[in-house]
């Protein structure tokens, strides 16, 4: 997701000569499209709010309170040109920094900084050209990222996030997957996610920060919990049973840990459950899912993902499938807002 940046610098106005604005809209540009490159996009306020002095604000209306302060709310960073020194630049700075935003201070090569702007600033960057700008900030980004952890082997399950669109790698999980029978049924699928989620956490400490996605799923039917079949007479036996069937059940547990080197940070989970129904097929129809769907790798022998007459009845798509996208996607947004302060 491409990052918003608040992005202040020294703008001259017409009294001080047109080739001075001229020269500061080109940099606005420049430094707009070398954060472009980095996936950052920008909010600058002579361009956006006054179109370089094409609008005039409201009557009662004040720039800084009424319109950046704002609006830099809704950003993720603040951006400061410094080549030229600015009381503005100062102010909107201290906000920031006051609001958690983090403060990066940008500048020619050689400029003065002063020692209160170095203070707030997460980092100085000179440049000599927007390359560099570029270059810095990619970097930035890099290290500010969460990467995503698959602790499944589950093929369904990578399917899912490729089709999610994650980039993500994959470290299968050790852990024990026996059933604490102590516990609820609802609470034994969660319980088992969460072993595969602290058994990766355990095996990465060596690692940075990332996001540690695990999840456990069984069909119900009949009052009974299956995993995967143990053979395909077994997987046969059960299919037989529920064809024609509107009352199978998905039921998905989700434990999803984020986590920075040892550093437990958080985590999520979740329960979720699916009904699906089964078309009433034949016994040709049967044994050819038997031959060709690869029923053993699956719950109950059946996953709504690739199995023909298996469909939907309620229920979450994603969940019946095998792990909850919108679990993953409540973990990355609050990564998002977790304040620089506790990274």
């Amino acid at each position: 997701m491409r990052k918003k940046a608040f992005m202040s610098l020294k703008f001259h106005d017409a009294s001080d000569g047109l080739d001075k604005v001229e020269a500061d809209k080109k940099k606005v540009d420049g430094l707009t499209n070398a954060l472009l490159a980095a996936d950052i996009e920008n909010v600058v306020m002579v361009r956006d709010v006054e179109k370089y002095g094409e609008v005039t604000l409201p009557k009662g209306s004040k720039l800084m309170p009424d319109y950046a302060f704002p609006a830099m709310d809704k950003c993720d960073m603040l951006i400061c040109e410094f080549s030229e020194k600015g009381v503005g630049l100062g102010v909107g700075a201290g906000y920031a920094y006051a609001k958690g935003i983090p403060v990066y201070i940008i500048a020619k090569t050689g400029s003065d900084i002063s020692s209160t702007m170095r203070d707030l600033a997460e980092e100085v960057i000179f440049y000599d050209d927007y390359d560099e700008i570029t270059d810095a900030f990619k970097k930035i980004m890099e290290r500010g990222k969460f990467k995503i952890i698959l602790a499944s082997k589950s093929k369904i399950r990578r399917q899912m996030m490729d089709e999610a669109g994650y980039d993500y790698s994959v470290v299968v999980s050790d852990a024990d997957e026996t059933p604490n029978e102590d516990y609820c049924i609802m609470e034994q699928i969660v319980d088992i996610a969460s072993r595969k989620a602290k058994a990766v956490f355990n095996a990465t400490k060596d690692q940075g920060k990332r996001i540690i996605v695990a999840a456990d799923q069984n069909i119900y039917f009949g009052n009974t919990l299956y995993g995967k079949p143990k053979s395909i007479e077994e997987a046969r036996v059960l299919i037989q049973s529920m064809r024609g069937s509107n009352e199978i059940y998905a039921y998905t547990g989700n434990f999803i840990i984020v986590a920075d080197g040892e550093k437990y940070m958080f985590d999520e989970k979740s329960f979720f459950s699916a009904q699906m129904r089964m078309d009433n097929i034949s016994d040709d129809e049967l044994e050819e899912y038997l031959q060709n769907g690869n029923p053993l790798s699956k719950c109950g022998g059946i996953s709504i993902y690739d199995t023909p007459f298996l469909h939907m009845v309620s229920g979450d798509l994603s969940s019946a499938q095998g792990m909850t996208i919108s679990t993953l996607e409540r973990t990355i947004e609050r990564c998002n807002q977790i304040p620089k302060i506790f990274l």
